[in-house]
């Protein structure tokens, strides 16, 4: 009950604006056609293109490229109408219609640009009650191409609109995190600036592919990466400057909101932004020198912290450029190459076969009510199973209550004011409310999207009181045999798989501090990501874990993916300080050798199933740091030279870093040698 709860109340939450415009669009797309039919005095003519455009609306890819949403939607448009052709010609066989429709509904679960339409239209013409006077196939094919002209009319003046959202959600993260380098939730605020920095970088190579001006966006993104792993860095330092934090975060606020002045075009952030940590330089130097090694070490960490914030600086100035230059640029190829891609996949062939089955088996158990409603049961079967058994409770506990709360709802209207109209009206509004609110809340979606699939689909019978009590127990029974099917099934195999996923976990985290090691700064970047995917994939291991039928993640590996967190931050941290350093000047490779081994040597142990080596503490490698920490201390203060200085600047900011890089690997290889001890 517990989770029922909770699946009502995530499910008709709002975590986002819904896009009304997207909604409206839909709207008049769907219920245009059928107020056509209607005037026409060919209303179920007009159901069917009024179909044919709600089954291509839910198979758009709203939020992608033009281009992408081009490709998707022609795909979906001849699926549509050969599984509407599919369905008549199967009327009259109706076993193979279920081997037909378990086919499709697989085939949809396995590969994104099939998805569901397909076996939607499938069942929809195997159940035709009412023919037209033109072919339901062609008249579904005429209706998802109205859509598409509609959906894709803003083309050429809103192509950029995708990538335009997507760094702009990246300037609002990354700033969002520089706000407060060390404020409350810097865990969740760290992770969504991550995510929207990847989804910016996918938009820009979608772009970028089919014309070189797409470079610029390139840039754009690649300066916003830099100023997120100096913020990272930052936080680091912060914490070894306690009697300076404040100024610290004076300077980041205020970078934050240069960044969202230069981003919206302002040359007025730029400017800002250069003078702020110009002005912060100038206190520092205007600081007393101090005596004593305390001065001397908050001095050497007081320098690190200015040249990040220096180099977010730049990272401003470089967004700033590139917003005055307009970016998006201004002209790219406005159609797409023709080249043939592999469909993008899906869930795993698991899902795709627990799909199939449970489908074909809600078909052949409807195979006696083929006159009316049968298709309610096979509908909701096909929208219900989920890649999870967890994600199938919720979505039937939405789906149920959505139909209940819809299919009421437009009952009433529909008893209060009968008629075609009325109908009209109300497909009009349920469109614009379902397909603006699908993109935020599928609760909602259920909602509205469940009469407005029965009024099209059964234009000809009036959705009253016992036609959707009718269609409100046909859900229940499949939301029922979807939770049956996928707990009988579920092949319970996530654990068998966290062995690899922890041992890739600890192989990419070892390469990340090997990369360090070898001080090839400019690759960094691009190892830290690869390690923060591999962490990305056990963590959602994990989650689907929790989810199986009577799954538990362990603790321990969630708290291997934070330490791995940690243990990027550090590494981040110390490429910062590593960057100004002379090679050979500091003895921090010997230490991050020792951490790349021992994570690559339980990584290994893991796979293989063997004992993992006992831990080491890397102290000694720490005491020869601290060792030359002190000797440069001493140095300094006897008034050595610059050298002197740079070295103690260098080997003060890496100690601290060091130390917490050690105590996180350590903390990593144990949490995964408890979990995988043998």
């Amino acid at each position: 009950m517990r989770g029922a709860a909770r699946a009502l109340r995530d499910g008709f939450s709002l975590p986002a604006r819904p896009p009304w415009g997207y909604g409206l669009l839909c709207g008049f797309a769907v219920a245009g056609p059928l107020l056509a039919g209607v005037l026409a005095g060919r209303p179920q003519s007009g159901a069917f293109l009024a179909l044919g455009a709600y089954l291509t609306a839910f198979g758009d890819t709203y939020g992608q490229p033009y281009a992408s949403r081009a490709r998707f939607m022609a795909v979906k448009i001849v699926l549509i109408a050969a599984g509407c052709w599919l369905g008549l010609f199967l009327a009259y066989r109706p076993w193979l219609a279920v081997l037909a429709v378990g086919l499709v509904a697989a085939a949809g679960g396995r590969w994104r640009a099939v998805g569901t339409p397909p076996a939607f239209a499938l069942v929809t013409g195997f159940y035709l009650a009412v023919p037209a006077s033109f072919g339901p196939p062609e008249l579904m094919v005429l209706g998802g191409l109205l859509y598409a002209v509609i959906a894709l009319s803003l083309w050429p003046l809103r192509r950029f609109d995708p990538l335009a959202t997507a760094l702009d959600e990246a300037v609002h993260a990354t700033a969002a995190l520089l706000d407060g380098p060390a404020g409350d939730d810097w865990a969740g605020r760290r992770e969504r600036a991550s995510k929207a920095l990847g989804a910016a970088a996918t938009a820009s190579a979608a772009f970028g592919s089919t014309d070189a001006t797409g470079g610029s966006s390139d840039a754009y993104v690649q300066a916003l990466v830099r100023i997120f792993h100096e913020t990272v860095a930052l936080r680091g330092l912060r914490a070894a400057a306690p009697d300076e934090q404040d100024g610290i975060d004076e300077v980041a606020v205020t970078l934050a909101a240069d960044l969202r002045v230069a981003a919206a075009g302002h040359r007025a952030g730029v400017v800002e932004a250069l003078a702020v940590t110009a002005d912060y330089a100038e206190r520092l130097d205007a600081r007393e020198p101090g005596d004593g090694l305390a001065a001397l070490r908050s001095g050497a960490v007081l320098g690190q912290a200015r040249r990040c914030l220096d180099r977010i600086a730049v990272g401003v100035r470089t967004v700033g450029l590139l917003s005055a230059e307009h970016v998006p640029p201004a002209g790219p190829r406005l159609l797409p190459r023709l080249r043939w891609k592999p469909p993008p996949k899906g869930a795993g062939p698991e899902h795709a076969g627990r799909l199939g089955l449970a489908t074909a088996v809600a078909m052949a158990l409807m195979l006696g009510v083929h006159e009316q409603y049968g298709k309610w049961f096979v509908f909701t079967v096909l929208l219900a199973v989920r890649p999870t058994y967890g994600d199938t409770v919720e979505r039937v506990v939405l789906r149920v209550a959505g139909t209940v709360l819809g299919a009421a709802g437009a009952a009433l209207i529909l008893a209060a004011v009968p008629g075609p109209y009325t109908i009209v009206g109300t497909v009009l509004v349920f469109a614009t409310l379902g397909f603006a609110l699908r993109e935020v809340s599928y609760g909602y979606w259920s909602i509205f999207a469940t009469p407005l699939a029965m009024m099209l689909t059964d234009f000809s019978t009036r959705l009253y009181w016992e036609a959707a009590g009718i269609r409100l127990a046909l859900t229940v029974g499949g939301g029922v045999l979807a939770l049956v099917a996928v707990r009988l099934l579920w092949p319970r195999g996530q654990a068998g798989r966290l062995r690899g996923l922890a041992a890739e976990l600890l192989r990419e985290h070892a390469d990340l501090i090997r990369t360090l090691a070898e001080r090839d700064l400019d690759r960094l970047p691009d190892r830290t990501e690869s390690a923060r995917t591999a962490a990305q994939r056990l963590g959602q291991s994990l989650d689907k874990l929790d989810k199986e039928p009577g799954g538990r993640a362990p603790d321990e590996l969630r708290a291997a993916v934070t330490s791995a967190r940690k243990l990027r931050d550090d590494t981040i941290l110390l490429g910062a300080v590593m960057r100004g350093a002379e090679p050979g000047s500091d003895a921090t490779v010997a230490v991050l050798d020792a951490v790349a081994d021992r994570l690559a040597a339980v990584g290994q142990a893991v796979r293989e199933g063997e004992r993992p080596p006992e831990a080491d503490a890397f102290e000694s490698e720490l005491d020869g740091v601290a060792r030359e920490v002190s000797s440069l201390m001493e140095e300094a203060a006897a008034g050595e030279g610059t050298a002197v200085r740079r070295r103690l600047r260098h080997a003060v900011t890496a100690h601290p870093a060091l130390r917490s890089l050690c105590k996180d690997a350590l903390d990593l290889a144990a949490q995964v040698t408890a979990r995988f001890r043998t």
